[in-house]
């Protein structure tokens, strides 16, 4: 209700309706950082109402947030695979190389953006014991990841999914994530004191799966619509709920190698 109440005055001046979500979400006070609450071991905020006593407590109380949270996830992870099912992949194929120009570009700026940003902040409110190279490893890597579900609502809501921009802007936002993620990866594993291996590993398995995904997934997948006749008269719903089956495996199996669950659903841009 909160986006939809402010989404009213930011449509008056073309905003898409996932910004007024945005906001909505910081003005309830429950906007919180998954990363950061890794990194320092608390959540971030609360910020504006959730400033308010007993707000939160009574409008988000702790037992009930594991089922907003899991709702929301399975909102989000069905919205990308429809995403990734609207995304042409000749359009992709045409524009590999632009995409990872992109990607390797708006990386670096943004990295450099963050290293930069990091120092200040380190003096001023961490210093020791975190190591600053660390730090300001995090601080970059966070500067850099795109956020996908975000990025795929602002196109949607501007008609440009289906165009070479946006799908585009889509590939380049899933490089952008994969390269991230696996070095926010490496930074946490650098913070805790754990093996430097964990984000080479998140990487080849990314790639590997991939990879399978692309061909003996999408292999049986196609021979399974031709032997369940969907390629002629629509997808039955026998397809439809192995399909669906695929697309939470795919989540769960991200989500255990160590990258963001709704990462897997993107992976509907290869079938």
């Amino acid at each position: 209700m909160m986006g939809q109440l402010l989404s009213l005055g930011l449509g008056k001046i073309r905003q898409p309706k996932v910004v007024a979500e945005i906001l909505g979400g910081i003005l309830l006070g429950e906007v919180i950082s998954h990363n950061l609450m890794i990194a320092a071991h608390s959540n971030v905020g609360p910020t504006a109402m959730g400033r308010i006593p007993g707000f939160t407590k009574h409008i988000f109380p702790g037992q009930s947030l594991p089922y907003f949270s899991l709702s929301a996830n399975i909102g989000i992870y069905l919205f990308l695979f429809i995403v990734g099912l609207k995304v042409d992949a000749n359009i992709i194929t045409r524009n590999a190389r632009s995409s990872l120009l992109i990607a390797l570009s708006t990386m670096t700026l943004s990295f450099g953006l963050g290293a930069a940003i990091s120092v200040p902040l380190y003096h001023n409110f961490i210093g020791s014991p975190v190591e600053f190279t660390y730090f300001m490893l995090f601080t970059g890597v966070s500067f850099s990841i795109t956020s996908f579900p975000v990025l795929c609502r602002i196109l949607t809501a501007l008609k440009l999914l289906d165009t070479t921009v946006g799908v585009v802007g889509l590939s380049a936002s899933a490089s952008n994530d994969i390269v991230c993620w696996s070095l926010l990866a490496l930074s946490m594993a650098l913070i805790s004191g754990t093996s430097g291996l964990t984000a080479p590993w998140i990487l080849l398995t990314c790639v590997a799966f991939t990879a399978f995904l692309i061909w003996p997934v999408r292999i049986a997948l196609l021979w399974f619509a031709r032997f369940t006749g969907s390629l002629e008269d629509g997808p039955t719903i026998f397809f439809m709920v192995v399909t669906l089956i695929v697309l939470w495996a795919c989540a769960f199996f991200t989500d255990i190698v160590g990258i963001s669950a709704n990462f897997g659903e993107r992976f509907g841009l290869l079938f």
